[in-house]
């Protein structure tokens, strides 16, 4: 393909795509909004049909979620997944869409991910002018419950997933060419202990402290996770800047075991708590690692510290992680090649926390992450959040790319 023709032909498209950015992001689908999830949807159609595509909508009453399908000539089945609802508003119009002469472009969700969602569309208007679809299949996932979560995303992703050949994640791109490579697992628990109750003075002998049998849990539960010895302070967004190192996720611990809360409801000093409740989430990179540590808090339950206290647990093992395999490091390799040739730049590895809906098709098919418009991951769900557009061509055109190359290669 002839790479400089493929870039004008993308660049040509930055102001009708800046254009229905800001239609897009004016529309509040903070998630949950379904009317203005359903006006999305109904937009989106319009614009599938327009370039050819086939347009589904899958409507659960709390968003209305898009499969654009496009069909080709070449041999892979291909998915890709955006969402198109966002943690926050644009509160009454105060966060609507502007540009600055940086082509900084700030709204509401304007880069988690409604940047990468319009990208979507004139990924496939620059296929279309350049008259090439090296592809037997391309299925856009427009998510609409991505921030939030549901079983029907996860079901959708999963059958879409099944029926392709591998998967790319245009969810928010890290900066720098940054792409995502591995995500982590979650697994979350909700522990109640059963104590009994009596007066702190007079019959501590006849009794058993809930809250204290939390704190053992909570310790043993806490020693689990990879040990944090060094100052959290090291690691803040302003002091890595300051020592020029730019942060990629290389810091973020194997194992995280978070005590999301302890509570009980007693609240008089004179009386020994018969109850508590604590909340944990696990994080961790690794499925072997995920099953490990489930296996060892069940067991930490079955084993109060002080007798007479009951524990029951509910809850467990939640999304497994999107793991680096063999196929989806060809992917990223491949991705890393492009992006040399065509400008000259070094992809920088990222790996994450955090979930997308890549945990789910990484099961069934090979899968990269963070392909989109970049954003910087520091200010997404705030007020600050922002969107680079001058990486909108740069990261269409790779894609393109991506697209053509993946097509000729055995994964």
């Amino acid at each position: 393909m002839d790479g400089a023709l493929i870039k004008n032909t993308v660049e040509s498209l930055f102001d009708d795509y800046v254009k229905d950015l800001e239609f897009l992001t004016n529309i509040d689908s903070a998630t949950g909004n379904i009317e203005n999830s359903r006006k999305i949807a109904v937009w989106l159609e319009g614009k599938i049909k327009a370039l050819g595509g086939s347009a589904e909508i899958r409507d659960n009453g709390r968003g209305a979620h898009v499969i654009a399908r496009f069909k080709g000539k070449g041999k892979k089945r291909l998915l890709l997944v955006v969402h198109t609802d966002t943690v926050m508003g644009t509160e009454g119009g105060k966060r609507l869409f502007r540009m600055d002469e940086n082509k900084l472009a700030y709204g509401a969700g304007v880069g988690d991910c409604k940047a990468s969602a319009v990208q979507m569309l004139y990924l496939m208007e620059a296929m279309k002018r350049l008259d090439i679809s090296p592809y037997s299949e391309i299925t856009v996932f427009f998510d609409a419950e991505e921030e939030g979560g549901s079983p029907d995303e996860v079901a959708f992703a999963k059958e879409l997933a099944a029926a392709s050949d591998y998967a790319v994640i245009c969810d928010t791109g890290r900066p720098n060419w940054g792409v995502c490579t591995k995500r982590k697992a979650t697994a979350r628990y909700t522990i109640e202990i059963e104590g009994i109750q009596g007066h702190a003075g007079n019959a501590p002998q006849a009794s058993a402290n809930a809250v204290a049998e939390a704190g053992y849990l909570i310790t043993k539960i806490h020693r689990l996770g990879t040990p944090l010895t060094e100052d959290p302070h090291k690691y803040s967004s302003e002091t890595l800047a300051k020592q020029g190192v730019r942060d990629h996720g290389q810091f973020i611990p194997e194992n995280s075991v978070n005590i999301a809360f302890a509570n009980t409801t007693n609240t008089k000093m004179n009386v020994i708590p018969d109850n508590a409740v604590v909340g944990v989430e696990v994080r961790c990179y690794k499925l072997s690692e995920q099953k490990r540590l489930d296996g060892e808090i069940r067991k930490i339950c079955k084993n109060p510290t002080i007798i007479g206290t009951k524990i029951k647990i509910s809850g467990g093992m939640g999304q497994g992680p999107m793991e680096k395999s063999e196929s989806a490091a060809k992917l990223f390799d491949m991705y890393k090649d492009i992006v040399k040739k065509e400008y000259g730049a070094d992809v920088v590895e990222w790996i994450a926390g955090g979930l997308t809906i890549g945990n789910t098709t990484s099961i069934y098919v090979p899968t990269i992450d963070a392909l989109g418009v970049d954003v910087d991951p520091q200010c997404e769900h705030s007020l600050k959040e922002f969107t680079d557009l001058k990486t909108f061509a740069p990261r269409t055109v790779a894609l393109i790319h991506l697209i053509s190359r993946a097509d000729e290669t055995q994964l």
